[in-house]
């Protein structure tokens, strides 16, 4: 797990990079085409979908029509009663979307000529507008008096199956040849409903139809599907001359569609399942343009910029905050693009809904794994480098706080308690053991006391022969540090009848050792040559704990004013009056030696064994002697 730590800003750029570098992996994806089929569905979901225009109204060939006239196709009397009454409401104009492509001859009840009254009532009316496809045409009794032909088709499906525009200039070859102006059906309604005579200029991505400029996306325009059918009148009350309100008809745009299954008038891979009859979108086509609310999609460059925008911004955040609020931004990040391109949406742009927050989510990865690598080594590094010296759980708590950089790279001043101890007179015996019982001597004395000193939460800083140098409040903070080495002390003192045994079980020499501990100031960091570093202390305070130890007696324990001021609760002392330390005047330094420790102030106290020490090492010397008389 990437630890809870803020990033280092003078690496920051390389995660901006590698956000960067899951942007373009993202858009190499977009490349290959794979998912165009899913980026258009999620850019349908952000279609805008404004409320229905109420310059047009609709009458509609619902079920109740189709109930109480009859199975349909209707008889073309009925057409030319339901135009005539439209007629006298003087609606602007009559789209009649569907196709008058049968007679249907004389009425047997009343023999009159159907399809002369239909021709008579499109004759009169002068502005009713026909319907046509390449397959299907209206007859010519019909199209020739009506104010214009035109193509009822739709657009090009996108990659996922979805129609969202129409072409304003069909193909002479893809629609009925009745259709002189080549154009569709609600473009000829638009003309008569607006007065609008100058050509249509279609250039480039651009059509001129009057006063209106209309964007083409891939050579169509995008409808602006509205959210319902707007107002209407079922087919069967106008053919009763009692449509609920024919005042909403008057200055109307009028639109005569099919709302039946099964008049092959469905269209079932629009864009909106609620507007895929054949009228309604003939409807939201006029209405894009009657009120210039035209669809603009993001243009490609302005999409690969946002996702390495996006991508690298994502990719900086993870790094340089903590993980829980790196991946909270990220989803603040996401959610406030999801609610921007909606809203975009709203006013007609449709943005990328899929590859900018692909980045964001890839760049969060990356990033986050990259962090982890990072992050990683760097714990490797400080557990490599102090792992030896201090307590494994205190290296890796070390490791998940702090960088090498800022651990070792900048020395810096710290108050901190320094022990020393050292086995006294070891040097002189040394000289008449043999060098492998010396190495043996050592290794279990530091084996033993090292395991005390990372038990209380010391930093063991070097070996020296046979003396230690341990320290505490360094790296990591520990409030009560000096109490922590009398304590440590304690039981270094306390583990010598254990070492004594070890060594006799070995038949190695007793040895005995002194501990000094003081507390104070001093300058810790890397310190050393460029070819060898190590993570030391320097000072005073280090030099006067050093002549402690080498002042104390065998198995005592010898403190300075400043720890002795810090534990007062805690520890009993005899102060040793003028001691002489080398280096160090008598009459201004005060040196204690611990007698008692107790566990809190009301505990009992327990006397600091430097003579049940000093018993052990005696019985093991005499026992010494005796087997070295006897070998």
């Amino acid at each position: 797990m990437v630890r809870e730590r803020v990033g280092d800003w003078r690496l920051a750029w390389r995660f901006a990079l590698v956000g960067a570098l899951a942007g373009l992996l993202v858009l190499t994806l977009a490349q290959t085409g794979l998912t165009n089929g899913t980026f258009d569905v999620g850019q349908d979901q952000f279609f805008p979908a404004p409320a229905p225009d109420s310059q047009i109204s609709f009458v509609e060939i619902d079920s109740r029509s189709q109930k109480d006239i009859g199975a349909y196709p209707f008889n073309n009397a009925y057409h030319a009663k339901v135009i005539d009454y439209l007629a006298r409401l003087h609606p602007k104009v009559i789209l009649f979307d569907i196709v008058l492509d049968h007679l249907t001859f004389h009425d047997v009840e009343t023999g009159e000529d159907t399809d002369a009254l239909l021709t008579k009532s499109i004759t009169n009316a002068g502005n009713v507008v026909l319907a046509c496809t390449l397959d299907d045409a209206p007859k010519g009794e019909f199209s020739t008096v009506a104010a214009g032909v035109g193509e009822r088709g739709l657009g090009y499906p996108d990659h996922a199956n979805a129609i969202r525009g129409v072409v304003l200039r069909p193909d002479p070859k893809s629609t009925c040849p009745q259709n002189e102006s080549d154009e569709p059906a609600f473009l000829l309604a638009l003309r008569i409903a607006g007065g609008i005579d100058s050509p249509l200029q279609v250039r480039g991505s651009e059509a001129s139809f009057g006063k209106h400029r209309i964007p083409l996306v891939g050579n169509q325009m995008l409808i602006n599907f509205t959210r319902g059918s707007g107002t209407s009148c079922a087919y069967v009350d106008a053919y009763n001359e009692s449509c609920a309100r024919p005042d909403l008809i008057t200055d109307h745009i009028v639109v005569v569609g099919t709302k039946l299954i099964d008049a092959g008038d469905v269209r079932p891979n629009c864009m909106l399942d609620s507007q895929n009859y054949g009228y309604r979108i003939q409807a939201d086509a006029m209405s894009t343009i009657l009120n210039d609310r035209y669809v603009h999609v993001q243009p490609p460059i302005s999409m690969r910029l946002a996702v390495l925008l996006l991508a690298a911004i994502v990719g900086l955040i993870v790094y340089l905050l903590s993980f829980r609020a790196a991946m909270l931004l990220t989803g603040v990040v996401l959610g406030a693009y999801y609610g921007g391109i909606y809203l975009l949406g709203r006013q007609g742009y449709l943005a990328d809904p899929l590859y900018a927050p692909i980045a964001i989510v890839v760049a969060a990865t990356f990033s986050l794994g990259a962090r982890y690598v990072l992050e990683e080594r760097e714990r490797r590094k400080v557990e490599r480098i102090f792992g030896q010296y201090i307590d494994p759980r205190v290296a890796r708590q070390l490791a998940a706080t702090r960088s090498v950089d800022e651990l070792i790279s900048r020395g810096e001043r710290r108050d901190l308690t320094v022990l020393f101890m050292d086995i006294r007179g070891f040097t002189s015996m040394s000289e008449s053991m043999r060098a492998d019982d010396v190495l043996a001597v050592i290794q279990d004395y530091l084996d033993e006391m090292s395991k005390l000193i990372l038990k209380w939460d010391g930093l063991i800083d070097k070996y020296v022969g046979d003396e230690v140098m341990a320290l505490w409040n360094v790296p990591l903070a520990q409030a009560d540090h000096p109490l922590l080495a009398i304590r440590c002390a304690y039981e270094l003192i306390r583990n010598a009848p254990a070492v004594e045994a070890k060594l006799a079980a070995r038949g190695l020499p007793p040895i005995a050792w002194g501990v000094g501990i003081n507390s104070g100031p001093a300058v810790v960091g890397n310190i050393g040559s460029q070819d060898r570093l190590q993570y030391t202390a320097l000072g005073d305070t280090v030099n006067t704990a050093a002549r402690f130890c080498g002042a104390a007696r065998a198995f005592d324990v010898l403190i300075g004013y400043a720890t002795y001021q810090a534990c007062a609760d805690y520890i009993a002392v005899d102060e040793l009056p003028g001691m002489q330390l080398k280096g160090k005047s008598a009459e201004t330094f005060r040196v204690f030696k611990v007698t008692a420790i107790r566990e809190q102030k009301g505990s009992p106290w327990v006397p600091v064994p430097t003579d049940a020490a000093s018993h052990a090492y005696e019985a093991n010397k005499q026992l010494y002697a005796t087997q070295s008389v006897f070998a």
